[in-house]
């Protein structure tokens, strides 16, 4: 069983879900290989990991040689530049010829990919994941109509959440052919670990890349309006929005209990996730539309027995229930969040039981081990009638 990844750069941190599909497939025997954009060896000690150089199917760019141009020929077709790049893929698509099954994360690559099937060049079933600004823009550009090539020429697509689905279905994708998979973590991997704050200084984490769309800056509005001043907030992530939140925090005067630590090696955030008491994600709807699938980030700090606040927006009521599993506020909100957070830091107790709440959903609906068997089989099923053709 061959089976192809396509991604845009390989290997990525902020895309470890990709590394994990990766690596339940190789545990489970198949050959996996990876075509992609740009590869990002020796750039990151963080994921440079010896499995990922010797993938049994190998890591190659896409466009071979000419990939170190791809950023500068994007620049300069400016508007030719979807149908350039076609071109350079039907030519380089060879390197996806052997495999049993490709799986394209991103609508993006599903629908380079496609065109390249339409062409004749490829002849494997592909599954398609959609993670989030692949749907989110179009959705707001109302050009989500763009991936009907991908539904007539893919196999499956598999959104991350009910709500990408249902807007795929929507445009034109069949019903029999969208299917949710959850992107997921290993509970066994993440320890269990109560903290309460009763008789403490509340600690508040987040860990994320500093976009519009995580909402970073509603976390710093509302923490200045908690009327409980003993606690501190330390943010995990780099990213454009990084000195503009530094900003923020000193303009409402609490920069002096809030730390931006910039990346940090998952060992390490690991061991600040056990040592925090609350996990901060605001997600928020992009200008541009983009928006989060389910957040791993967010599953992570379950499992780790965080009490997490995020907000109503795209699938992440499909993991955090209100009040049960954890807190939501609407998307902006600060007094609504605010309220979220007061209630918090009064309420340890409580919460402690809604955090063992929140690990039992992680292990029941978001356990990776048991969606990567799940992707295993839909991959061998797709492989199959590949051989059979």
């Amino acid at each position: 069983m061959k089976i192809c990844f396509v991604v845009d750069k390989f290997p990525s941190l902020s895309e470890t879900f990709v590394l994990d599909q990766i690596a339940g497939c190789l545990e489970r025997g198949m050959e996996v290989g990876v075509v992609c954009n740009e590869m990002s060896f020796g750039k990151d000690a963080n994921i440079d990991d010896s499995r990922w150089h010797a993938l049994p199917g190998k890591v190659v760019c896409w466009w071979g040689r000419l990939a170190r141009y791809r950023p500068l020929l994007r620049k300069w077709s400016g508007r030719f530049w979807d149908k350039l790049s076609t071109a350079i893929d039907i030519v380089h698509a060879h390197r996806l010829q052997n495999a049993d099954v490709i799986v394209a994360h991103f609508g993006n690559n599903g629908m380079r990919v496609a065109r390249a099937i339409k062409r004749g060049r490829i002849s494997a079933p592909l599954m398609t994941i959609f993670h989030g600004r692949d749907v989110g823009e179009p959705l707001h550009d109302d050009t989500l109509a763009r991936y009907k090539i991908v539904f007539e020429k893919g196999a499956l697509q598999l959104p991350v959440n009910a709500f990408f689905r249902d807007a795929l279905i929507d445009v034109g994708a069949s019903p029999t052919q969208v299917m949710v998979h959850h992107m997921g973590v290993r509970p066994s991997e993440i320890g269990y670990r109560w903290r309460s704050w009763e008789q403490a200084t509340l600690s508040f984490i987040s860990v994320c890349r500093l976009t519009e769309k995580k909402g970073i800056e509603y976390s710093l509005r509302a923490l200045a309006s908690l009327p409980r001043r003993n606690w501190v907030y330390s943010v995990i992530g780099g990213g454009e929005l990084l000195e503009e939140l530094k900003g923020i925090a000193a303009n409402l005067g609490i920069a002096d209990r809030v730390t931006f630590l910039g990346p940090r090696p998952h060992s390490e955030v690991k061991q600040r996730l056990r040592d925090a008491h609350v996990f901060l994600l605001p997600s928020v709807t992009a200008r541009d539309g983009d928006l989060e699938g389910i957040p791993v980030s967010l599953m992570e700090a379950m499992a780790a027995g965080l009490t997490v606040v995020s907000t109503y927006h795209s699938g992440i009521p499909e993991l955090i229930e209100d009040q049960k599993t954890g807190f939501l506020a609407p998307e902006r909100d600060v007094a609504a969040l605010t309220c979220k957070l007061a209630w918090i830091a009064e309420n340890p107790k409580p919460c402690e039981q809604i955090a063992l709440a929140a690990r039992k959903k992680i292990e029941a609906d978001f356990n990776a081990d048991v969606l990567n068997e799940r992707f295993a089989q839909i991959a061998e099923q797709l492989g199959e009638t590949r051989v059979g053709s």
